[in-house]
């Protein structure tokens, strides 16, 4: 029998292994330099965080989420980085403000696309305890510049304001005057959302249900005093910062625990999946959760939509060379475990031969790792106290000196 990997996951290895590690190096640093903590959480939480955080009538909850029981608790793997990250700052008292970063697996049961898979890497930042609208603009501009360190060129920013619970009960009423006449015409989802989340109607992608909502009021004319406040001097600040947006009346986000500030990244040729950092405020929801009453604000970003848009070349990662050594015999075994010592101890990739097979052989091991050298060793070089070093793209070869190697692994920097 064969054993096929779960649908919507993927196996990862070398060249897209070595770009994802790169992103998280990357990551690390940037965020580092910005005064932001790593902060790990479980793969698996109590349900009832992600219920309470991200909301009971939420698609994430309702559908995508992997549970299991234990011990007579019903447990979740992680489906978003948010919720544990506050969960872990009420549970561990850590001091805020903060600024954290997130680097984990996530797991929704999502109908696997291109991009988008059921188990993902997320990036994410958190800052804990600032409500002042300039951290709104400079938690966007950290996306806007960490996208393009990595190499993302086109890519376009979406925000809005979904205000705050007074904001929005004062604008359903208003939604539901202006839907009055067409709720029949809407999808059965559309319609169980307006009862449930109102604002999560205008994720819809039914073609009659969004030709609808192009013409529904805007939440942003409609926000009380203190959100269009905070909304404009957010804007204001974007501009300071030099960070081109467009306004988008339907951005709401999927999750419940938003307010005010929200907002997506988008990458240009991804089609239905260019978003690729999503986030916003959440004030509300640390207090929500049992901690103290806290201003939020961070986004999410997806790994592997995100690298399906970036040139191979776009994160410079950088070619160590790989050394192959084929010795001609067990009587050079010790040679091969000098060899081995002697091109690790450079920072080059060592891969040694068997020594027992033949060096026609062993060059076939050579080509099949892809080797860029290949170093030979047998009577003949002991006899003259060298070694042979073939270039395995061009095929000439070369005898050096045993004790030259070293130099000839670490060239000096005039060399």
């Amino acid at each position: 029998m064969k054993y096929q990997r779960p649908k919507g996951t993927r196996d990862i290895w070398d060249l897209e292994l070595k770009r994802i590690e790169a992103v998280k190096q990357k990551a690390r640093a940037f965020f580092g330099q910005n005064g932001f903590c790593e902060i790990k959480t479980p793969t698996f939480e109590a349900i009832e965080l992600f219920t309470r955080s991200i909301g009971e009538h939420t698609d994430i909850v309702e559908k995508e989420m992997y549970t299991f029981e234990h011990d007579k608790k019903i447990y979740a793997l992680k489906p978003e980085g948010t919720a544990p990250v506050l969960r872990a700052v009420i549970e561990n008292r850590i001091k805020t403000p903060a600024r954290l970063l997130y680097i984990g697996q996530m797991f929704r049961k999502e109908k696997p696309q291109k991009g988008r898979y059921r188990e993902f890497l997320q990036i994410g930042i958190e800052l804990l305890g600032e409500s002042e609208p300039f951290f709104d603009a400079e938690i966007i501009d950290l996306g806007n510049r960490f996208l393009k360190q990595i190499g993302a060129k086109e890519f376009s920013i979406e925000i809005n304001s979904i205000g705050c619970p007074k904001c929005r009960m004062e604008y359903k009423g208003i939604l539901t005057d202006f839907l009055k006449d067409k709720i029949d015409n809407l999808c059965p989802d559309c319609q169980r959302r307006f009862e449930k989340n109102f604002l999560r109607i205008f994720d819809c992608k039914n073609e009659i249900c969004e030709a609808i909502y192009n013409g529904a009021p805007k939440i942003t004319d409609h926000l009380c005093p203190e959100c269009g406040s905070h909304y404009n001097k957010t804007k204001e600040f974007l501009k300071k910062f030099d960070i081109e947006y467009q306004e988008n009346k339907k951005l709401v986000r999927g999750l419940d625990y938003y307010t005010r500030t929200v907002f997506e990244f988008k990458l240009k040729g991804l089609g239905a999946q260019s978003t690729v950092i999503a986030g916003g405020r959440y004030d509300l929801l640390m207090k929500e959760l049992g901690g103290d009453d806290l201003p939020c604000i961070g986004w999410a970003m997806g790994v592997e939509r995100m690298l399906l848009a970036l040139s191979e070349d776009s994160l410079e990662i950088k070619k160590t060379d790989t050394y192959f050594v084929a010795v001609m015999g067990e009587d050079f075994f010790d040679e091969l475990v000098k060899l081995r010592k002697i091109i690790t101890a450079s920072g080059k990739i060592c891969i040694v031969g068997n020594p027992l097979d033949s060096i026609k052989n062993q060059l076939k091991d050579a080509n099949h790792y892809k080797a860029d050298y290949t170093i030979i060793y047998g009577t003949d070089e002991a006899n003259q106290g060298v070694y042979t070093i073939k270039d395995m793209r061009s095929g000439e070869q070369k005898k050096i000196p045993k004790d030259e190697l070293p130099k000839v692994l670490t060239p000096s920097p005039t060399s």
